[in-house]
């Protein structure tokens, strides 16, 4: 019997430019795109490596409306397309998850759920052939 996600909030398809500023400094770190949004987090493809478990400010606009969202960095792997794919798990305010639930509802209306993964899935490395 498979494992049950660990996931609670379902992700969505998009594809967004995004900038991952440090949190304390405000530097820039990298720049990459969003390629799936939830309330609770969103996959990062960049080229640049960021450290796991560090927090970033990803920014991003939605409809002329730019958004700096706080998040960790929950896990990395590289992807099919030789830069690296980074889980983002966010830490909102209550103004900010209001507005990326606003977010969701559209790529919601537009696209199907992301696939979910078992657990196994989640902890395992990735290895070619897997998404």
């Amino acid at each position: 019997m498979p494992m049950p996600s660990r996931r609670v909030l379902a992700r969505y398809p998009c594809d967004l430019p995004v900038e991952v500023h440090a949190f304390l400094s405000g530097t820039r770190a990298a720049g990459g795109r969003l390629r799936n949004l939830s309330l609770g987090g969103a996959l990062l493809q960049c080229a640049d490596q960021l450290g796991r478990g560090v927090t970033y400010f990803f920014r991003f606009s939605w409809e002329g409306t730019p958004l700096a969202l706080p998040g960790r960095v929950a896990w990395a792997g590289p992807s099919k397309a030789g830069s690296r794919r980074y889980g983002i798990q966010f830490n909102l305010t209550r103004d900010q998850e209001s507005f990326v639930r606003g977010i969701v509802e559209i790529l919601r209306s537009a696209a199907p759920p992301a696939p979910r993964r078992t657990a196994r899935d989640y902890w395992e490395p990735w290895r070619p052939g897997r998404t």
